[in-house]
Formats: C-alpha cells, sequence, structure tokens
C-alpha cells in the first residue's frame, strides 16, 4: 500500500514538473488583431534561474523548428510555438493580422485620349487606416512596366506638362510603406495620346469643306433670287402687263 502511494505522489510530482517546464511565448503588443505591417516582437520564456538567450520557433505546427534568439521580430500572420534547452515546447500563440494599414491605390487620369501637347495628371489615390494616418507612404509610376517616376516627396501627383504621343501606354501606380514593408499596385490605365493635326481638320478637308459650304450658299441665293422674280413678275405676265 505504502509502494503504491509513493509511486502516485511521484507520478503527481512529475507532471507537475513537466507542467511547469513548459516554455511561455510572450507578445508585443499583447492586443489582436493588429494592423498589416506592424512588426510584433515574441519572446520565448523558459523556466529555471539561467536566462535562455536562444531558443526553437515553430510555426503553424511544423515538425521542425527553427534554432534563433529567444527574442523574434514578424510581421507573418500564424501559429508561433517556441522551446529553451530547459524547456518543453509552448502552447500557441495566433497572431492575426487583420486590418488595412492602406487601401490599394486607385490610378486615375484627367483623360485617357489626350491630344499631343496638353497638359495630363494621374492621382495615384489611397487611403489610410485611421489608426495609422501618420504612415509615409511613397510613389512611384510605371508606364508598360518601365519605371517613369520615383518620387521620394510623398507625392501622389504624376503632372505631364505636354504629353507627347510617345507617352501612350499603360500607366500604372505603387504605394509604399517603407517602414511596414508593405507595397501595393493599381489598376492600369491606359492612355492614347492624339497627335495635333486630329484636333483639325487638314488643309485639303478644309478647303473641300469651304468650297461645299460656298457651293451651298449660291444654291440658296439662287433660289431665293428666283422665287422673288416669280413672286414680283409672275402676276404681271399672266394680266399680260
Amino acid at each position: 500500500m505504502l509502494q503504491w502511494t509513493l509511486l502516485l505522489v511521484l507520478g503527481l510530482l512529475s507532471r507537475q514538473t513537466a507542467i511547469a517546464k513548459k516554455s511561455v511565448v510572450e507578445p508585443r503588443p499583447s492586443w489582436t488583431p493588429i494592423l498589416e505591417g506592424e512588426a510584433v516582437t515574441l519572446i520565448c520564456h523558459g523556466v529555471g534561474p539561467l536566462k535562455e538567450e536562444r531558443a526553437w520557433w515553430y510555426k503553424n505546427q511544423q515538425s521542425r523548428g527553427i534554432l534563433s534568439t529567444n527574442i523574434i521580430q514578424t510581421n507573418q500572420p500564424g501559429e508561433y510555438r517556441c522551446q529553451t534547452q530547459g524547456s518543453t515546447l509552448s502552447d500557441p500563440v495566433n497572431l492575426v493580422f487583420s486590418s488595412e494599414l492602406f487601401s490599394p491605390p486607385d490610378l486615375k487620369t484627367t483623360t485617357s485620349e489626350p491630344i499631343e501637347g496638353t497638359p495630363v495628371n494621374l492621382s495615384c489615390e489611397t487611403q489610410l487606416s485611421p489608426q495609422r494616418l501618420d504612415t509615409k507612404l511613397y510613389f512611384s509610376f510605371t508606364r508598360d512596366g518601365m519605371v517613369i517616376t520615383s518620387s521620394g516627396k510623398n507625392s501622389h501627383v504624376l503632372q505631364i506638362p505636354a504629353i507627347q504621343t510617345k507617352d501612350s501606354g499603360s500607366y500604372r501606380c505603387e504605394a509604399k510603406a517603407v517602414t511596414q514593408n508593405i507595397l501595393k499596385q493599381s489598376n492600369y490605365v491606359k492612355i492614347s495620346v492624339k497627335s495635333g493635326n486630329l484636333s483639325s481638320f487638314n488643309s485639303s478637308e478644309k478647303i473641300s469643306h469651304l468650297s461645299l459650304g460656298l457651293i451651298v450658299t449660291q444654291f440658296i441665293v439662287v433660289v431665293l433670287a428666283a422665287s422673288a422674280l416669280l413672286f414680283f413678275f409672275g402676276p404681271w405676265s399672266k394680266s399680260g402687263w
């Protein structure tokens, strides 16, 4: 009886010791959800008097962990566990990034069919999260996949004072939050620049249209004159005058 009691006590002590030696993941900040791109610090705490400086980290139930320091930073969602040398595997901590730092940009233009030599503005429009209105965004513009401007002045507007036919193509803009390392691209906008000659008729067309107008005008004058003659002289001819 005494032997069974001792075994029971030893089993309970062993179980409590195993529970007490479980590692603990501490997230900072500790609240969720978190804005996309924000860095979260994860600290792996072991047990015992020795300060653990290295730990095994597991993400999304990985069978093999990654040996690193006991303090890491991440901006990726998922389930995280850790284990120090003197402790067992920790319980999971689930990181959720649910809110957008800024919306995908929308590229707008004053006109998609400008006339050569006229000004054109392209605007890369996006909306910051109300909780992060102080976020710095940097914009760049591309045409047919080639970067045509990269602004470091936080300007979301591309100004083309006098657009040329060579500027025709598919335009796109990018908005980037450098600190959070988040890059988002806009929709494509196709711009077709028309030649300046198309804004008016060419010389031959002008002449032909002018000639036609003169002919029509002369015809109307002749018709009116004939009508006037018939009105005045018609009755006299019938009365024998």
